[in-house]
């Protein structure tokens, strides 16, 4: 099931299938390793946005961010 990163459960993992972000922001993305085929976990949520795990690595991503990455 496809679904945006905003949509996903606290504490699982996912594999991130595509971004809607466009130009710098998915550059960026990618420079971040979020890019398709990468396993991603939501350590928690928050009205601010979200902490997520890729690669061994914490990230904090607004919801804006979050909601162009499709994951499954």
């Amino acid at each position: 099931m496809t679904m945006t990163l905003t949509q996903v459960r606290q504490g699982r993992e996912y594999h991130i299938l595509d971004s809607n972000a466009q130009g710098k922001e998915r550059a960026r993305l990618d420079s971040l390793g979020l890019v398709p085929g990468a396993k991603i976990r939501v350590l928690s949520s928050s009205w601010a946005g979200f902490i997520v795990e890729i690669k061994g690595s914490r990230l904090a991503l607004c919801k804006a961010v979050a909601d162009t990455l499709l994951v499954a």
